[in-house]
């Protein structure tokens, strides 16, 4: 898979291991995209590699596509059983569920709540098995609603990682400016269409929009656009370190 484009909404999406962060204003067709590639709404708009998504073999594409929106829907009761549950229903024998379990309980340090119903889990640990148990099918894409807030630094960090290593395409919606430097390429929405489909570092680069929109920059992206203003740094940085380098050298 290298490209996802949605013709309704002037989408443009590279695949092929890249992060995408979509942003805009409230009710600017965010979650829409996400609700598209589930089928919950009409997708018939949407295109991968040039090729309509309903001529897709249905059993791909439960493979391969796997959206976790923003809710508090889960099919099981228990840790265990909701990351046991999207693997059976694919087909998958016990025995190898069990290892595929196992290995994520691990990277993810949640052996200790796998056992523990979901409703008694922190918002952090519910949010993460609910990322988990669509992610623990090992999809080529894996589209996920605005849900990094809730989730600590460390587990962010470990979540992108094993994301880039496994070379998964990941679509997040998000509404906080800082995860957005945590993307490859940014998709801007506004009015249901895309206005913006480009790589981070060109989005940040010179005048941003988001401002004028109502959106926040991330605070490195704002003090290092300031600071050109007026004439203390020649271009922008996403690191602060390599920025008081900078001004310090």
């Amino acid at each position: 898979m290298r490209k996802l484009t949605i013709k309704d909404n002037d989408v443009f999406i590279e695949l092929d291991g890249i992060i995408t962060a979509v942003v805009g204003p409230t009710n600017s067709g965010k979650t829409v995209i996400l609700k598209k590639l589930c089928n919950k709404i009409d997708n018939s708009d949407i295109k991968i590699d040039d090729v309509s998504i309903e001529e897709y073999d249905i059993n791909f594409l439960r493979n391969n596509i796997v959206v976790c929106l923003d809710d508090d829907y889960y099919k099981e009761e228990y840790v265990a059983e909701e990351l046991f549950s999207n693997l059976h229903s694919l087909g998958y024998r016990v025995d190898e569920i069990s290892e595929k379990i196992e290995e994520i309980s691990k990277i993810f340090k949640i052996e200790k709540i796998l056992s523990e119903r979901i409703d008694s889990l922190y918002l952090e640990d519910k949010v993460l098995v609910k990322i988990l148990s669509y992610l623990i099918i090992n999809p080529k894409i894996i589209a996920i609603d605005d849900l990094f807030s809730y989730l600590d630094p460390k587990k962010l960090e470990i979540l992108f990682d094993y994301i880039r290593e496994r070379n998964i395409s990941m679509i997040y919606v998000t509404t906080n400016p800082e995860i957005l430097l945590l993307a490859d390429d940014i998709v801007l929405m506004n009015n249901y269409k895309a206005i913006i489909c480009s790589d981070r570092r060109q989005f940040f680069s010179g005048n941003s929009v988001l401002p004028y929109m109502g959106l926040g920059l991330p605070f490195i992206i704002e003090l290092s656009h300031n600071l050109e203003l007026y004439g203390i740094t020649d271009k922008v940085y996403e690191n602060i370190e390599r920025l008081v380098d900078n001004i310090w050298k």
